[in-house]
């Protein structure tokens, strides 16, 4: 009896599911999907979700994390004001790279590993009421980073049923909000913090550079004068806060701001 009650609940959520895909695939760009993302976990009883991305790996040979931007829906006015500061702080992003499977946000709070930052940064969440959550960390290719989080603010919420009783959706939802993501072409709509903004111009000067072409063949290509090249790998190269062409390129790659060349 046990065991196809299980099954039963098997079938239901993988009906369940499939409905899901297909209201998200009738999203016409990124800002629907997430739209169409907070209704299917509203349902589900969490009253937050949130989004988050990154086109790189999250930390430099330093160690320094590159900051997440979070992707949010139905979140307290106001909160974002004095979260910046913690955007390469977030215990949550952090607690990604120890896991594959939904993590609840009690179990990060309650770390004695954390720094300071990190506990400031779970606090003034929860200041805000968003202090009970589940993220789904997605690992993908080149040590990139995405992650689904769905929370819920209401003080009388069961939140403990409203846990035990979504875990495995929310997991495979976040699996599938984030292939319906890649597969229409919404990637490039997500908002992601930049840790170095380049213009479109120095962009693809160190994409040419990377390719191994020199500042005259870059000229031609970009049909501007050598010396607007050399500007323009100058500025980006501030920037990037390196001295060499080679370095600039390596770095722009790293942080995700240029393709790797082929």
């Amino acid at each position: 009896m046990h065991v196809g009650r299980r099954y039963r609940e098997r079938d239901i959520m993988t009906a369940h599911l499939a409905e899901y895909r297909e209201s998200l695939n009738k999203s016409a760009n990124f800002q629907e999907a997430l739209d169409t993302l907070f209704e299917i976990t509203s349902d589900l009883g969490y009253t937050q979700v949130l989004y988050a991305y990154l086109p790189a790996p999250p930390r430099l040979p330093s160690g320094e994390w590159l900051p997440l931007k979070l992707n949010v829906r139905n979140f307290p006015k106001g909160w974002y004001s004095g979260w910046e500061k913690f955007e390469t702080e977030d215990p949550y992003y952090h607690a990604c790279f120890n896991s594959t499977l939904p993590f609840e946000w009690a179990r990060v709070q309650s770390s004695e590993t954390l720094n300071l930052r990190e506990r400031q940064a779970w606090q003034y969440l929860a200041d805000f009421g968003l202090g009970r959550g589940i993220t789904t960390p997605l690992h993908l290719p080149g040590g990139r980073i995405a992650a689904v989080s769905t929370i819920v603010d209401r003080a009388n919420a069961n939140w403990t049923h409203i846990r035990e009783s979504t875990r495995s959706v929310v997991f495979e939802l976040a699996h599938t909000f984030h292939e319906t993501i890649r597969n229409n072409g919404f990637s490039d709509q997500v908002v992601y913090a930049e840790p170095v903004h380049l213009t479109p111009r120095e962009r693809e000067c160190l994409r040419w550079a990377a390719a191994g072409k020199a500042t005259p063949e870059i000229a031609i290509i970009m049909d501007r004068s050598a010396e607007t090249i050399r500007l323009h790998i100058k500025n980006a190269m501030l920037k990037l806060g390196v001295h060499k062409r080679a370095h600039a390129t390596a770095k722009a790659v790293q942080l995700g701001l240029i393709e790797p060349p082929d």
